[in-house]
């Protein structure tokens, strides 16, 4: 009777924890984005484009799709930042001070208040602006600018020869996001939005209507943003609950005698 008390605790335990860690994935509805350790991003020139052929290749890839159209997502991290690099390969009319992406990040902890930070870029604007939270879980979520953090890059102008993906001009942003402001996780709610202004089109991750580039949805219908090689990644609540239970029950099973069949 011991015995299948403790196996029937073992399982609960299990699948309890299970749901809880990749809970945070399935509510999204989203593939999450894998986002690459990479020290070659040191030597990146901000200027808003392909410098080089190069340049952003030893970064995670991700397509941002709107129908038959898409614009290319990557992404590194390095020491102290993060680094996103968005282009508009579909995009061929360039819309100056109207086309633009915005990039939000939100620590993956469900502990912290007003942790939600978004990143705005312009096409043509060489220091882009950065948004904090300032409400509750709602949408849309409120946000206020505030001061540009240190070393905070966001710029964007015109792709070209250099490009990997076309040589045709159009719209393309370089961010350098500090992880002194966003919080250091390997698991972040993230969403992208670039605009075609144009075309009036809105590729966003993950996939959803939007109006306008300010309009940005509650942080609980992001996807997410993960560090597959973070050294340290967090202990987050499940997995502690999950230990103290597997250790409550060996110590339980070791003072019971479990009877022969």
């Amino acid at each position: 009777m011991h015995s299948m008390i403790f196996r029937f605790l073992i399982i609960f335990a299990m699948l309890f924890s299970m749901t809880s860690l990749f809970y945070n994935d399935v509510y999204a509805l989203s593939e999450p984005i894998l986002i690459s350790i990479s020290s070659p991003m040191k030597d990146v020139v901000f200027d808003g484009k392909w410098t080089s052929f190069t340049e952003w290749k030893p970064t995670s890839l991700s397509y941002i799709v709107n129908d038959d159209k898409q614009s290319i997502l990557r992404t590194a991290h390095f020491e102290n930042y993060v680094y996103i690099f968005i282009d508009s390969v579909d995009d061929f009319t360039l819309d100056f001070k109207q086309d633009a992406a915005i990039v939000c990040f939100e620590k993956n902890d469900n502990i912290t208040d007003h942790n939600t930070f978004c990143f705005l870029s312009h096409l043509g604007n060489d220091q882009g602006i950065v948004l904090q939270e300032n409400s509750t879980k709602i949408t849309p979520i409120v946000f206020q600018e505030i001061q540009t953090p240190k070393n905070f890059i966001a710029i964007s102008t015109v792709s070209d020869e250099n490009d990997r993906y076309t040589k045709i001009p159009h719209p393309s942003f370089e961010f350098k996001i500090p992880t002194d402001l966003i919080g250091r996780s390997d698991n972040y709610r993230f969403f992208v939005s670039v605009y075609d202004h144009s075309s009036n089109i809105f590729f966003t991750y993950p996939e959803m209507e939007q109006n306008n580039i300010m309009n940005i949805p509650s942080s609980q219908l992001w996807g997410n943003l993960i560090s597959p090689d973070k050294s340290l990644p967090e202990l987050h609540y499940p997995i502690m609950i999950f230990v103290v239970m597997i250790l409550s029950l060996i110590i339980l099973q070791s003072k019971i005698p479990v009877p022969k069949f």
